[in-house]
């Protein structure tokens, strides 16, 4: 059973949460203020804390962060509960150290769902969602409706930081979803680029928060041997090919050509060359003793040059980056009959 501190001043406010855990068969411990609110954390080590801010007294931030200050406490899910509902607020107890932010009055419900969120946030490192899953080009229709037929788009999350590795056609549906989550706020977005063949770039012009001033879009790969980055992605969205330009989208774009590792919050990006015509990268992702790996379009050396000690010693490579990762994203484009008639690609 879960257990969760509620440190809630208003009494109305602590008998209503207090009641919503009861349904939910959540065991609590309540505190009327914020110092024996903290004292009690500490002795009690819950589930979760449920902090309740008064208006104009705001020291519910004060408390959230200094449970993030304390070592013991810094991983415990923190929910705030404010009758404050103005992105501004929401998005300031966010930076302070709160998982999740609940407006009041609110419905009993509303306040476990937020709880276990919060819970789910901490406990999980890497939250991953595929939105394109095909190669080559899109494939709608009823024999792709179990994976989708959008080309190669996967988003992964580390607390706030959202990482998106390649921009096929799947990206759109992502940067809808993104749009509406950030209707309120800025967004900034990570978006690492395997390789610029089609069906990983295509979706980029469809991304919709690349339409919004205020929002930043970081975007990595190689620097390509005849042109760099920015100029790839310049060129597809030439006017010959599309009717609104790179240099028209409103967000700030930040193309980073890679050398090195790359450090976004708590997550290290490092990568790797893969086996497949032109430059094509591996990502792999580590934070807090979790790693996932995303690597796609690759062709075991052996499979395509024959069984040698070189080919055995590039592929036991690319198996060392991708070893005892948590989870391993890979291809599966052909069959082995298929590959028959297609190594190389």
């Amino acid at each position: 059973m879960v257990k969760a501190l509620l440190i809630e001043e208003d009494a109305e406010a602590r008998a209503v949460a207090e009641r919503a855990f009861a349904k939910a068969e959540m065991s609590v411990a309540s505190a009327p203020d914020y110092r024996s609110g903290y004292e009690l954390l500490r002795a009690e080590r819950p589930g979760a804390v449920v902090i309740g801010v008064s208006v104009p007294d705001l020291h519910g931030y004060d408390l959230c962060q200094e449970i993030r200050r304390d070592p013991a406490l810094q991983d415990v899910p923190i929910v705030i509960c404010s009758a404050q509902s103005y992105p501004a607020d929401i998005r300031r107890a966010k930076e302070l150290g709160a998982d999740e932010y609940v407006v009041k009055p609110y419905a009993e419900q509303q306040l476990v769902d937020a709880v276990w969120n919060a819970i789910e946030l901490r406990s999980t490192v890497f939250r991953v969602k595929f939105w394109g899953t095909r190669g080559s080009i899109a494939t709608p229709g009823p024999e792709t409706i179990r994976y989708g037929g959008n080309t190669a788009c996967v988003e992964v999350r580390c607390g706030e930081d959202i990482l998106i590795f390649d921009c096929g056609t799947g990206v759109r549906e992502l940067g809808i979803a993104l749009a509406k989550e950030y209707a309120e706020r800025s967004l900034e977005v990570h978006l690492f680029v395997s390789h610029t063949h089609w069906d990983h770039i295509q979706g980029f012009p469809f991304f919709q928060p690349a339409y919004r001033a205020g929002n930043r879009v970081n975007i990595y790969s190689l620097h390509s041997p005849d042109r760099s980055l920015e100029k790839l992605f310049t060129g597809q969205m030439d006017g010959n090919y599309f009717p609104v330009t790179l240099d028209d989208l409103m967000a700030r774009l930040h193309f980073e050509e890679l050398s090195g590792d790359v450090q976004i919050g708590e997550v290290k990006v490092s990568h790797m060359h893969l086996n497949h015509p032109g430059l094509s990268l591996s990502f792999r992702m580590e934070s807090k003793g979790r790693s996932v790996v995303y690597m796609t379009d690759h062709e075991p050396y052996h499979k395509l040059l024959g069984e040698s000690q070189h080919t055995k010693k590039l592929d036991s490579e690319i198996d060392a980056f991708a070893k005892n990762s948590d989870l391993l994203i890979r291809e599966a484009q052909y069959t082995d009959e298929e590959y028959v008639t297609t190594r190389g690609w």
